[in-house]
């Protein structure tokens, strides 16, 4: 059975993983030409954006949920699946991108930890807010992991193989990247049996802030850590053709 979900938030959480993807997308560009330090510098920001986009697109999405969605249910795994989103995500990027040269062999390890950093991100927030009534239909959850696996396949990919494009094909190897994580959170949702009725029957908190405002706060934080590294790339930028 389709769950109902606000559309616009709906539309946010999209939003969010294509800002994040370009960002990445952006900050990974002419990774060769950079030597150790450097590289790893921009390569934890790259990881600090996509990973905070994978979260805060999870995020929303779960607050795009209409039905009442108590977020101090379980705060422990909600943060579980903020930390396995940043670490995984940085990890599996510093695995490509530090020695360039080795990213082709090492593309299939840091696939299946990015995959599982989804994974983990996805199922531990859902577990968060459903608490111990939540029922997977293993069916779906298999296509989930499938899916997940292949979207960080294409995540790495598109990240490897956009550096040294133009713009116009970095901005829609981006925007395939951001459809593509953003459809991961929308699997591991279909794949929960019964979730609204689940959300419906547990108990409501006593105070919390409203879901557009959560939802846009945490668009505005991710929004902010963007720009920060942007202009952190465009002043190295600046100084590398300065010299």
């Amino acid at each position: 059975m389709a769950i109902p979900h606000e559309t616009e938030l709906v539309i946010l959480s999209v939003a969010i993983s294509l800002i994040g993807a370009l960002t990445a997308a952006i900050l990974m560009s002419n990774l060769d030409r950079l030597r150790g330090g450097e590289r790893r510098v921009r390569l934890l920001m790259a990881g600090l954006v996509l990973g905070g986009a994978i979260w805060t697109t999870h995020f929303v999405g779960l607050l795009a949920l209409e039905s009442p969605v108590n977020l101090e249910h379980n705060p422990e795994l909600l943060a579980l699946s903020a930390l396995a989103a940043f670490s995984g995500t940085t990890a599996a990027l510093l695995l490509v991108g530090i020695r360039p040269e080795a990213a082709a062999t090492r593309l299939p390890l840091a696939a299946t930890l990015l995959g599982f950093t989804l994974v983990l991100t996805n199922y531990s927030g859902l577990a968060a807010v459903a608490g111990r009534e939540q029922r997977l239909s293993w069916f779906l959850t298999v296509i989930g992991v499938a899916i997940s696996i292949q979207a960080a396949i294409v995540a790495l990919w598109l990240l490897l193989r956009i550096r040294l494009r133009g713009i116009v094909l970095t901005s829609a190897g981006a925007v395939a990247l951001g459809i593509v994580l953003s459809s991961t959170h929308y699997m591991a949702v279909a794949s929960t049996m019964r979730l609204d009725e689940t959300l419906a029957a547990l108990p409501r908190a006593v105070e919390q802030t409203g879901d557009q405002s959560l939802a846009w706060t945490a668009t505005i934080a991710l929004y902010v850590v963007c720009s920060v590294c942007l202009c952190v790339f465009v002043l190295s930028q600046f100084r590398s053709e300065q010299k």
